[in-house]
């Protein structure tokens, strides 16, 4: 717990104290105003909610990306250096900037609780063998990769899973009905403006999302490829809507991003 506290990175949560007893084990963290991911992209919403707009889901996922390349490097000694990565555990700050929180905790949680919790991010092999590497971070960062690019919940248990439903539109396959707002969007999104950005960051969530242990990208070419991707990716308009969009959220465009469309 002491090297956790040591731990400073800008998308990390930084642990402020905890309590450890064997019985019952505690930790504090600053207030973060913007609650989290899995709240703006699926909590209860009232009409003009602000949501995450484009450029904000990008942001989001390459802060998540560093934020994880820093635990790596620091806690490599743990076999999974997160362990508990979904979108409920990113944190949003004052410019909505992602913070991660309960990472590095897999050693002192307990292990049934945490299964029951991160069930929807679990890779497969952590779900039918128990084996855990930092391979298994590797496909929930993915998930939520398809989880910002889709505003699909991986823990919905509709007809089709998060995983194949993204693999279909990755196909150009559209599994869902056309009567599917999140489907028409990402589609039409797709084949428009931001077809660059988008339909690489979906291949990159698909190659987190390997099944095969070996054929699964590693996490730094994940976060290599995101890096060049909005190095080089997108027009000059959408360069300025990026770097301007300060709060990350859009209350009133309806560009295919808001609370009616993905939300």
């Amino acid at each position: 717990m002491r090297r956790l506290g040591r731990l400073a990175h800008p998308n990390l949560l930084p642990l402020v104290a905890y309590y450890y007893r064997k019985e019952e084990k505690l930790l504090v963290n600053r207030y973060v105003p913007n609650r989290s991911v899995a709240h703006l992209l699926h909590g209860d919403r009232k009409p003009n909610s602000a949501t995450l707009d484009w450029p904000a889901r990008l942001k989001i996922v390459k802060g998540v990306g560093r934020a994880l390349i820093y635990l790596y490097d620091e806690l490599s000694m743990l076999s999974v250096p997160h362990g508990h990565l979904k979108s409920a555990n990113v944190l949003l700050g004052d410019s909505f900037e992602p913070l991660l929180t309960d990472y590095a905790l897999v050693p002192v949680m307990n292990q049934s609780h945490a299964a029951h919790a991160m069930e929807a991010y679990r890779s497969p092999e952590r779900k039918q063998f128990g084996r855990t590497s930092k391979k298994s971070d590797v496909w929930s960062f993915g998930l939520l990769i398809l989880e910002l690019l889709t505003g699909k919940n991986p823990s919905d248990q509709g007809k089709e899973d998060l995983l194949s439903w993204a693999d279909s539109l990755a196909k150009e396959e559209p599994a869902a009905s056309t009567t599917d707002k999140v489907a028409a969007v990402v589609f039409d999104k797709m084949r428009n403006a931001d077809e660059g950005e988008m339909r690489k960051l979906l291949k990159i969530g698909l190659s987190c999302c390997e099944s095969n242990v070996d054929k699964r990208w590693e996490l730094k070419d994940a976060v290599d490829k995101i890096e060049e991707l909005t190095a080089e990716e997108g027009d000059d308009g959408h360069r300025r809507r990026s770097s301007s969009s300060s709060e990350g959220v859009d209350a009133s465009r309806d560009d295919g991003f808001s609370s009616v469309a993905i939300n």
